[in-house]
Parts: C-alpha cells; structure tokens; sequence
C-alpha cells in the first residue's frame, strides 16, 4: 500500500481522485474544508496551504496537488492583488507541497 497526500482532495477532481485510490492506498488529505466521505485508509489536515504551513508528514510516495481556488474574473476586473494571489497558489505553493513528497 502506497502513501499518496492529496492537496485539495475534499472536493471535486481532488475528491474523485481520492475516492478512486482509497481502496488500495492510504491517502492523505490536505484541505481547507474536511472531506464528505471516511475511509479506514484517509487521513485528513485541516490546512490553507496559502496561509498555514503544512503538516509534518514521514513518507508519502506520491502527491496530488489539486486546490481549488482561482479567481475566475474576467481580466479587466482582475486586480494586481488577485493576481498574485492566482501566482502564489499556482507556483510556489505546489513547490511548497511538492517538499512533503521528497526523499533524500
């Protein structure tokens, strides 16, 4: 059994996916919002992974990272500040989670 973190699995693509490994792995789960669903093999970290640091984790074989939060504004409402935000939770924040995964 494989040890795969989900970022962002509580709903949507991240739901699905984890929903899809649970019978064969353990998954963790890190999210803002607790999942809908228990299973014996999930394990969840409540967590903004814009905000928060994340969770200590041991061994984890693979991550997921699939958070689900972009503006969707069209670009001339689109603040600087909005953009950054976008920038943040689509480049170092994945590096960020990406570090729970590695193995020296």
């Amino acid at each position: 059994m494989k040890t795969i973190i989900i970022v962002g699995g509580s709903k949507g693509i991240g739901k699905a996916i984890a929903l899809t490994l649970l019978p064969n792995h353990s998954v963790i789960n890190i999210s803002r919002t607790p999942p809908e669903y228990a299973h014996d093999n999930l394990t969840h970290y409540s967590c903004d992974i814009l905000a928060d640091a994340l969770p200590t984790i041991e061994k984890a074989d693979g991550l997921v990272y699939c958070p689900g939060s972009f503006n969707l504004k069209p670009i001339s409402r689109l603040s600087l500040d909005d953009f950054r935000a976008d920038f943040e939770s689509t480049s170092s924040v994945p590096l960020k989670a990406f570090k729970l995964t590695w193995t020296f």
